[in-house]
């Protein structure tokens, strides 16, 4: 029926569709603004989540951190034994356990299965020839957590001693070895034949090769404590217990034992003594693990800029 009242709705009704038709593009830019700000938050934040969700320690951090505990490079001042002993008084009692004149067939395997049994860091003071003749067991001792640090090539006290040439041409030899064993994780350490005291054989030379050794870089370190095995040619287990015993007498130690072939009572004494310090209440790190900011003296060397970072 045409009439003015079904006809006069009509226009009103397509009106309004128009004006919604008019509308549809501004409602879709809308949704799609809206969209793509979600997937910006979800890319944004949903990174964020799985960073917080991931293992929070990764390797390269570890290493980082562990960079940033360890004592820096060496300057002016590069005795290590000094270092640790300044560290008395710390709330915590700290053992440093080392091996000179390795690594050897018959001994070091026995001292690396004691140290792995009580899940116990060392440092091993290596000689080059031996790093040469018995590299399988030197990358067994850095696999399973241990550092390993120079102490020269051959032992030899009058080619090493002959001139600051020579000994520095034995230590470079043996850190290269070092550095192909370990990579990226070398201390630049070193432990003097005979140790570093003013007295004995060839002191004189040892006082003026200390400063040589910084400026290449190096530290070197001696000891306060020791299980006596480079006293004898075969010292028996009580012995060797009793004289860490008797020499365990700081708070800080470093404990100087072999594991050279001769010392075949060392690896059998080993679990005796780590069980001794772990009762008076020591805990065990590596010597590239001195905590070198950790006294006030340490404090006021970095203040006053002495040592080079």
């Amino acid at each position: 029926m045409a009439n003015g009242y079904y006809d006069t709705p009509a226009p009103r009704k397509g009106g309004k569709r128009r004006r919604n038709a008019g509308n549809l593009p501004k409602i879709l830019i809308l949704i799609c603004i809206i969209a793509v700000a979600v997937i910006f938050c979800k890319l944004i934040f949903g990174r964020g989540d799985k960073q917080a969700s991931a293992d929070p320690v990764q390797p390269q951090q570890v290493q980082e951190v562990k960079k940033e505990y360890n004592v820096p490079p060496a300057a002016e001042e590069n005795d290590l034994m000094k270092i640790v002993r300044e560290e008395q008084g710390s709330e915590a009692k700290i053992c440093y356990l080392t091996f000179d004149d390795g690594p050897t067939k018959d001994v070091t395997p026995k001292v690396l299965d004691i140290l792995k049994k009580y899940d116990v860091p060392a440092t091993f003071f290596c000689l080059g020839k031996m790093l040469d003749a018995n590299r399988d067991i030197a990358e067994r001792a850095h696999s399973e957590g241990h550092l390993l640090a120079n102490h020269s090539y051959n032992h030899d006290y009058n080619k090493l001693y002959a001139t600051s040439e020579s000994f520095m041409e034995e230590i470079e030899k043996t850190e290269g070895i070092i550095k192909e064993i370990c990579g990226d994780d070398v201390f630049r350490l070193m432990r003097f034949p005979g140790g570093s005291y003013n007295s004995g054989d060839h002191a004189a030379e040892k006082q003026q090769y200390k400063k040589v050794l910084a400026d290449a870089g190096y530290y070197y370190i001696d000891w306060n404590c020791l299980n006596g095995d480079a006293e004898a040619s075969l010292r028996d287990v009580d012995s060797l217990v009793a004289k860490v015993k008797n020499t365990a007498t700081e708070d800080n130690i470093v404990v100087l034992m072999h594991d050279a072939s001769a010392k075949k009572t060392t690896p059998d004494a080993l679990g005796q003594i780590i069980e001794y310090l772990k009762g008076q209440g020591y805990e065990f790190r590596r010597l590239d693990e001195v905590d070198y900011y950790n006294n006030d003296k340490a404090a006021a060397r970095q203040k006053d800029n002495s040592i080079i970072l």
